[in-house]
This record gives C-alpha cells, sequence and structure tokens, in this order.
C-alpha cells in the first residue's frame, strides 16, 4: 500500500513516521512469539482487573450481566493492546529523539491514548447489546436493609474516574516496555559480543594451523618434492574446508572429521611410520555438533607435542561414543614425556574458552596424562 500520510510529532527535527514504518514496527514485534505472549497476558490482566471491581456490585442471578461486562471489557482490553502498540510503542522504541522530548512526547500522547479508551468504554455502553454495563448509574444490594440502593454519578465525574484509571494503566504498560525492550536489547547485545569472541578465537586458530602446515611441508621439500607438491595439493584441499568451516561456531562431528582426516593425510606424509591412527565414532554422532576447528585443535596438539618429537612410532587414537548424559569424543596418543615439548598451551586454552561461551556447564574438557598415554576427551551434555 502506497501512501504518503505522515504523522508529524509537533517539535522540530522530530522523526517523521509514514504508516508503512508503523506497520513494520508491528510486524517485527508480531514476530517474536513472547512478544504475543506477553500482549495476551496484558489482555487478561486488563480483563480481570475491571472484573475485580465490577463482580461485587452484581448478584449471583445476574448470570447475563456477568457476560456482558466480559464481553465488554474483553473488547476495552482489545483496544488497549492496540492503543499501546499504535501510539507509545512507536515512540518508547525510537532512537532519535532527545530524552527532554521523548518523555514529553510520552506524556502527550499517554494522554491521548487515556482519552481514547475513555471514549471506547463509553462508547461501548451506549450500545443497545451493552447499555446495561452502563456504570453511570450502579445499583447495589446493601447487606443491612436487603434493599437496593442506586448511586448516580455525574457523566463529568465518571469521564475524570475513567481518565486517571487508564492513563496509571497505560503508564505502567510503558514502564513494563521499557523494561522488556531493555532485557531485549542487553539480551541481544549479550549474543553479538559472544558471537563476536567466538569468532574471534575460532580465526585465531587459522594462523596457528598455518604456522605448524607450512613447517611439515618445509621439512618435505628436502626429502622429496614430488611429495611435497602433493602435500602442498592436500593442504589446498584442507583450507577449502577449514575457510568454510570458520565461518560459522559450531560444526557437526562428519564436518569436523572430514577436516580433520585431511589434516592427518599431511601428518601422515612427514612423519611416515611414527604416526599410526585410529578412528572409531559411533554411528548416530556423526550429526551431533560442536565447537568448529575442535576436533582438529586436538588432533593437531597430540601430534605436536605427543608424536612429532618422539623418534618412536606413536599411536593416536580418535574415538566418539554415546555417553548416560549425553556423548563424550576422545582424543589419545602416545608420549615419552622426557621428549615431550613444552607448548604455548593456545589450542586448549582457546578450545576451553569456546565450551564455555557456547554450552557453559553442559560440555567441558579434560586432560589427563598417565604413563606414556595423554588423553584429551570433551564431554557434551546433551547440548
Amino acid at each position: 500500500m502506497n501512501t504518503s500520510f505522515f504523522v508529524y510529532l509537533g517539535f522540530s527535527k522530530a522523526p517523521m513516521i509514514t504508516l508503512h514504518a508503523f506497520s513494520q514496527r508491528i510486524a517485527l514485534d508480531n514476530c517474536s512469539r513472547a512478544y504475543l505472549w506477553a500482549q495476551l497476558l496484558t489482555m487478561l490482566i486488563y480483563t480481570g482487573y475491571f472484573m475485580a471491581y465490577t463482580l461485587p456490585l452484581l448478584t449471583s442471578e445476574q448470570t447475563n450481566l456477568h457476560l456482558l461486562f466480559l464481553v465488554k471489557y474483553s473488547i476495552e482490553a482489545a483496544c488497549f493492546v492496540l492503543l499501546s502498540n499504535l501510539l507509545l510503542r512507536p515512540l518508547l522504541k525510537a532512537d532519535n529523539v532527545r530524552a527532554h522530548k521523548r518523555w514529553l512526547l510520552f506524556t502527550l500522547l499517554l494522554v491521548l491514548a487515556a482519552l481514547l479508551q475513555t471514549l471506547v468504554s463509553y462508547g461501548l455502553s451506549s450500545l443497545e447489546a451493552l447499555k446495561h454495563t452502563d456504570m453511570s448509574t450502579v445499583t447495589v444490594l446493601t447487606d443491612e436493609q436487603n434493599s437496593p440502593l442506586q448511586m448516580n454519578f455525574s457523566f463529568s465525574f465518571m469521564m475524570i474516574a475513567l481518565m486517571s484509571s487508564f492513563s496509571v494503566m497505560y503508564l505502567v504498560w510503558g514502564a513494563g516496555y521499557i523494561a522488556w525492550q531493555s532485557r531485549q536489547t542487553r539480551k541481544a547485545l549479550q549474543q553479538q559480543m559472544q558471537q563476536a569472541q567466538l569468532q574471534q578465537l575460532t580465526n585465531q586458530l587459522s594462523p596457528h594451523f598455518l604456522f605448524n602446515a607450512f613447517n611439515s611441508i618445509r621439512a618435505l621439500i628436502f626429502e622429496d618434492q614430488h611429495k611435497a607438491a602433493d602435500t602442498v595439493t592436500r593442504l589446498s584441499e584442507l583450507f577449502r574446508f577449514h575457510l568454510q568451516a570458520h565461518l560459522q561456531p559450531e560444526s557437526t562431528l562428519a564436518q569436523e572429521w572430514q577436516l580433520t582426516e585431511q589434516y592427518l593425510a599431511i601428518e601422515q606424509v612427514r612423519l611416515e611410520q611414527r604416526l599410526q591412527f585410529s578412528c572409531t565414532i559411533a554411528e548416530e554422532l556423526w550429526q551431533c555438533k560442536l565447537p568448529t576447528l575442535s576436533l582438529l585443535t586436538l588432533v593437531e596438539n597430540a601430534i605436536k607435542h605427543g608424536i612429532a618429537p618422539n623418534v618412536a612410532p606413536g599411536t593416536l587414537s580418535i574415538s566418539a561414543t554415546v555417553s548416560d548424559k549425553g556423548w563424550q569424543l576422545n582424543v589419545s596418543n602416545t608420549t615419552l614425556s622426557a621428549t615431550q615439548q613444552a607448548g604455548t598451551g593456545t589450542g586448549i586454552t582457546n578450545l576451553r574458552q569456546r565450551l564455555q561461551l557456547m554450552y557453559a556447564d553442559n560440555a567441558r574438557l579434560q586432560l589427563q596424562h598417565h604413563n606414556n598415554q595423554f588423553s584429551a576427551s570433551v564431554e557434551f551434555n546433551h547440548v
């Protein structure tokens, strides 16, 4: 719908909001399930609040009147939510209005919303079907004499009372919306910071791995140029997977193994018989998620610090098994403590931080060094 209608808020340099912008904002919030539930809860509270003070004025025999009041208050509740979203919410969401103008505009719009809500309430009572819900004339049964007491309220008194009541309700709605919006903003900011930190940690592994891979190729150049050329081809293939994988914080176990298998092929050329490895992964775990480059980090750490420094052949074992609480990934390698290289711990520290950021207490990394066997295990508790 193309429209040139603008709503001017009455101040110089104040934002001019088109009807299309209003509809976009409404659609944006309506996409949120939590926001929809909050509006439904608002309607229920509104209806329950007015029914609570109306019921004592009615007798148990006035069943039809109970129903009429319920219908009237339900319609008013829907109008209350609609006016709140059309008048108050766009201003509360605007971030280009100065504070003093924002609150002055909010006050004016609050009064306008309360006035419109009062007119809606009065208009509903004027309808033929709901004329018995007119509160300007109320009949109350007294307990002492068991006789009706007629209570007459002037039109101006009822208007002032309704205006005051609706103003307070709109003010409470505005405060609640500001609190909800602040919570959503903080949550979104925390998610953005977490994603940025995860991306930084994942990218940190790229130069770390690249340095080790080129060292392997450098050693092969003087031994066998054909193997070195083949290794460069494998390395390019490896980085093709790597560049695709590191763009996302999580990968499946199948994707991690595909990447790690290329790395093991490169290291197998360099270490030859000194590297013997096996892989056992349960069939149902291939699609399980874990931090990107997790398996490669553990395997690279095992080869660099456990197998490569030793002259004797070493064994690398990779396994993924189902556990009572979830599943477990284990990478173990043989090592000789006397010749083991001292590392910076960058890869392991990096992996610990990512596990904490992504899964909190639902995943943990454990390291064990017993005799000539080093083991790194990551336990995932149904994440």
